[in-house]
């Protein structure tokens, strides 16, 4: 029995549970059913529901829609979801309907995942600029980046109907993250600047509605970490606490308790609570099925080959008109034995929905697809840059080390790579020229590079030789993936054996190619960089040290008591990224820094992107509308709450 569902049995909850998320009962035929009493009308009311909700709340197992909604909702205009000019046409949709999906592998699903979240905070399309209030109504920060201070939206409520007040954040903070038997390290995100080693948040209840979090350094990024940053949502700040504080040794039955260890094997009090609560990530899996949220969409999934949700009839946005969001009435997805079986399911007409398992290569099934009737597609923009050459500067090969770490052979290895080339060949013309670094494409510059810095002398073979005086080798492993990793890789070792570098590339197993990233065994490889979100700092692998230079990680993260150095300009990317933990986001100083950061990589050429603004393909029923047109794909499939069939 799977531990949630043992629990509200315990607590007799399951019949609010399945009241809330049930789908409605069939219609009563207008000739059957009884006329109301005049003086009994309800009064009427400002806000609309799907007429999925109608029997429910007929039949009295859920209030009307004005006691489900907050005070003041969210009101969803143009510009609040989506950038404007990513949709500018938003329009009052219309409601029912299913959205369907497919998953290539059990209780895994980007799209869904993207699509359901809900921050603490958030910011039109996938930004920080802008920032509001979403799960909470507002928030105020003192001038030195300090205090956050948070207003709920009061009469918002759990999936299940229990009212979401400052009991909850109380219970995540005084109950599960300071208390050592359910969190042993209190985590870096609710420390002073983000750090392992600042000192915890102080969180001041002051009524039902309203609470501050306090550091004792400028935390301004705390914005960001809680809005879209690493789509964390909302559970490490508010849990259910009316459900977990069952479990829970300070308020929970002993026996009870001890019943639900034993009878699922369980060690400590720990293993009990982390299989019973939810965490942002858990929350669409089967094993979360009918935990209290606060999505659009409630999990009602009850096998392993077939996701469905069931729209939230608590859930806290409405649109212009007063409608409550979401529009459609509920989602699901069958699984699929890969993407290839995916996509077939949208050439079948039997998806209406696609962006992770999608491929420009299959744009030609998409076309025809769309031509039948079946889909409508638009080619978006990707959230990272797919593929980017990363150079391991800390291999322990002292050779390697010497050449690579020299920025006059980077600069030579950029000068070979023919971008137009693989953007036609490999990304079917849809990409740009990156401008992180310099784009220009000249092997004879490269030639005269490499004999300037001491590569003039070759071997028998013609290949160049290194300072030490033998062959200069590039070992390129590389892992599948993705699809395009393998074709760019091949192109690569051409560019660079053209010029005189000995280049072996080795196709390596993910999992190898894991191992060999964590034991600093990588000397080239190709990875995405997530460069568009650098602007951001919602992403930072533009330190270089999160990426394969293990050794320049270790130097940082142990203080320089281990590891080795890196140079001035990898250490000021590092230095950068504190200071834009200590700022508010997008702001004056942010900005700069962001510069700051553009401006190293373009002159130092620590990351070899390939392309940027590559294609991404978001795949849509052909009657959906509120469907982004520009912008992200990922921030496309993150508004499926304004999305909806148009009926003509």
């Amino acid at each position: 029995m799977k531990l949630f569902h043992w629990l509200v049995t315990v607590l007799t909850l399951s019949v609010v549970l399945l009241a809330a998320c049930a789908p409605p009962e069939a219609a009563v035929p207008p000739e059957e059913a009884e006329e109301p009493a005049a003086e009994m009308a309800a009064p009427e009311s400002k806000y609309s529901q799907s007429p999925y909700l109608d029997e429910q709340v007929a039949s009295g197992a859920l209030p009307p829609v004005d006691e489900r909604l907050p005070t003041n909702p969210l009101v969803v205009t143009a510009g609040v979801i989506s950038e404007v000019d990513d949709l500018p046409d938003l329009e009052i949709g219309e409601y029912g309907g299913v959205m369907r999906f497919a998953h290539p592998s059990p209780d895994v699903h980007a799209d869904i995942a993207i699509m359901l979240i809900e921050n603490v905070l958030a910011a039109p399309g996938i930004g920080i600029t802008g920032i509001y209030g979403n799960v909470v109504e507002s928030y105020e920060v003192n001038d030195d980046n300090t205090v956050f201070s948070f207003n709920l939206r009061e009469g918002l409520k759990w999936s299940d109907g229990e009212p979401v007040t400052t009991a909850d954040v109380r219970f995540v903070f005084e109950d599960v993250f300071l208390n050592e038997t359910y969190t042993p390290g209190f985590p870096s995100k609710f420390r002073a600047a983000g750090s392992p080693d600042g000192d915890p948040v102080t969180v001041e209840i002051l009524d039902d509605y309203a609470f501050t979090m306090s550091f004792n350094e400028s935390y301004g990024g705390f914005l960001r970490e809680l809005s879209i940053k690493g789509w964390q949502g909302y559970t490490d700040v508010f849990k259910p606490a009316h459900l977990l504080k069952s479990i829970h040794t300070e308020y929970g039955d002993a026996d009870e308790i001890q019943a639900m260890m034993d009878e699922n094997g369980l060690d400590t009090h720990q293993a009990l609570f982390a299989a019973v609560d939810c965490l942002e990530w858990d929350l669409y899996t089967q094993r979360c099925s009918g935990f209290p949220a606060m999505w659009p969409w409630i999990n009602v999934t009850d096998n392993d080959s077939f996701m469905r949700f069931v729209r939230n009839p608590y859930y806290f946005k409405v649109d212009a008109a007063g409608n409550q969001l979401p529009y459609i009435d509920e989602v699901v997805s069958a699984l699929a034995a890969d993407t290839d079986a995916v996509n077939l399911k949208v050439f079948a007409n039997e998806v209406d929905l696609l962006r992770e398992d999608t491929a420009l290569l299959k744009l030609p099934l998409y076309q025809e697809a769309k031509d039948k009737g079946y889909i409508n597609f638009t080619i978006l923009d990707n959230h990272v840059d797919p593929t980017s050459l990363w150079l391991n500067y800390t291999y322990d090969d002292p050779v390697w080390r010497e050449v690579v770490n020299n920025v006059e052979f980077r600069r030579a290895l950029n000068l070979t790579i023919n971008r137009p080339e693989l953007i036609e060949t490999v990304y079917y013309g849809f990409g740009s020229l990156p401008e992180t670094v310099p784009s220009k494409h000249d092997p004879a510059q490269a030639q005269e590079i490499l004999d300037s810095i001491g590569m003039d002398q070759r071997d028998n073979d013609g290949w160049r030789l290194g300072p030490d005086g033998n062959t200069f080798v590039l070992n390129f492993e590389v892992a599948d993936h993705a699809p395009d990793m393998l074709p760019v890789a091949e192109l690569l070792t051409e560019y660079f054996q053209d010029v005189g570098i000995k280049t072996n590339l080795k196709k390596i197993e993910p999992s190898y190619w894991g191992e060999l990233f964590g034991a600093n065994g990588l000397q080239a490889t190709l990875l995405w960089s997530v460069q568009p979100m650098w602007r951001d700092d919602t992403w930072d692998d533009y330190t270089i040290i999160t990426r394969v230079s293990t050794e320049w990680r270790r130097w940082v993260r142990s203080n320089g008591e281990s590891g080795l150095e890196p140079p001035a300009s990898v250490k000021r990317l590092v230095e950068i990224h504190q200071e834009r933990i200590a700022a508010i986001p997008a702001s004056e100083e942010d900005l700069a820094l962001a510069e700051e950061i553009y401006q190293i990589h373009y002159d130092n050429l620590w990351v070899l992107p390939i392309a940027e603004k590559v294609g991404y393909v978001l795949v849509t029923d052909a009657a959906m509308r509120n469907v982004p047109i520009a912008g992200q794909a990922i921030a496309g499939n993150n508004s499926g709450e304004q999305m909806f069939y148009a009926s003509e």
